[in-house]
């Protein structure tokens, strides 16, 4: 067997597996078995003449010959989406291909709804397909061409990847209306300890922002882990401790609101600044900073806005 016997499928499977550093998570993140997923990375190998990566119980390690390799493997299947977006015909009238975008889940619900209603209305030819995930997972994504960009919290470090940043949205306090942290003076970050708060499982950016602020007295474990922002509000609600929402996220039904309260920080509240992330090598650019544009253009209340000229500085 040679390299020209491999498919594309087989060389995103090798890709997932080095950024995952596991080959349980890549074959998750592929909804593949692991036995299929291992087949391909051994097609792999087997066609290359070289060992990628080095199993054992406890560890993973790429190989030097995967370190030699994996980057030609992450050209070709860049080159590949370049070819694919460049064989689509795109003269005046015809439809644009669909922009492939991802966004991260504590953003997606609160977010969406204020970019697709708008953007039916403008008429514009922009179209996209949204898919939702971890920032991990949507970093893999970009680089291997499984999308083409993706609004995620920035900046993200990749030497592949490049970022246009759209807007800062400030955190809020949610707490039972009988907790202590509710009636203090003056509310700060500091006054926050992650061992009294419900946090998102490993994997969500807004977990690692949220412990980051926090005052680090009794440790950083929180209290309770769950899945999805909504889940959260109701745990608080229960009792089970406070936490920090996006501002996009606040919104509660009434029955909640009568057991929660959201609380602005006194003192300058903590942030995340989110943006469009792509790849630098992307075909289609033009269609990204268009959309860029047209958010920047639509914002919803609650978050303030980076003007092009800051990205201009920031990338010069």
């Amino acid at each position: 067997m040679d390299a020209q016997s491999l498919a594309l499928p087989d060389l995103r499977a090798v890709l997932m597996v080095a950024e995952h550093g596991h080959f349980g998570r890549a074959a998750a993140a592929l909804r593949l078995a692991q036995p299929t997923l291992s087949a391909q990375v051994q097609k792999v190998e087997r066609a290359l003449g070289a060992l990628l990566f080095e199993r054992r119980a406890r560890r993973f390690l790429i190989t030097p010959d995967g370190e030699r390799l994996l980057p030609l493997v992450r050209e070709l299947l860049a080159a590949a989406e370049r070819l694919r977006v460049g064989a689509m015909e795109r003269g005046e009238g015809k439809e644009l291909p669909a922009l492939r975008l991802g966004i991260i889940p504590t953003l997606g619900p609160y977010f969406v709804p204020h970019l697709l209603l708008p953007l039916k209305r403008s008429g514009k030819r922009l179209q996209l397909s949204i898919s939702e995930k971890t920032t991990g997972e949507l970093i893999v994504a970009l680089r291997e061409g499984a999308l083409d960009a993706a609004l995620l919290s920035v900046p993200v470090r990749s030497d592949a990847l490049e970022s246009i940043a759209l807007f800062d949205e400030p955190f809020r306090l949610v707490a039972p209306r009988e907790s202590d942290i509710v009636g203090v003076k003056r509310l700060a970050p500091s006054r926050m300890s992650a061992c009294d708060m419900v946090l998102l499982e490993d994997g969500h950016c807004l977990r690692d922002q949220a412990i980051a602020v926090c005052g680090k007295r009794g440790g950083v474990s929180p209290l309770l882990v769950t899945t999805s922002l909504e889940t959260l509000k109701y745990l608080v609600a229960a009792g089970s401790g406070y936490s920090l929402l996006p501002a996009l996220a606040c919104e509660l039904p009434k029955a909640l609101s009568e057991l929660v309260m959201i609380r602005d920080f006194d003192e300058k509240p903590p942030s995340r600044r989110i943006g469009l992330c792509f790849r630098k090598s992307l075909a289609n650019r033009e269609q990204v900073e268009e959309l860029a544009a047209f958010i920047r253009e639509n914002l919803p209340r609650h978050v303030t806005g980076i003007n092009a000229d800051s990205n201009a500085r920031n990338r010069g």
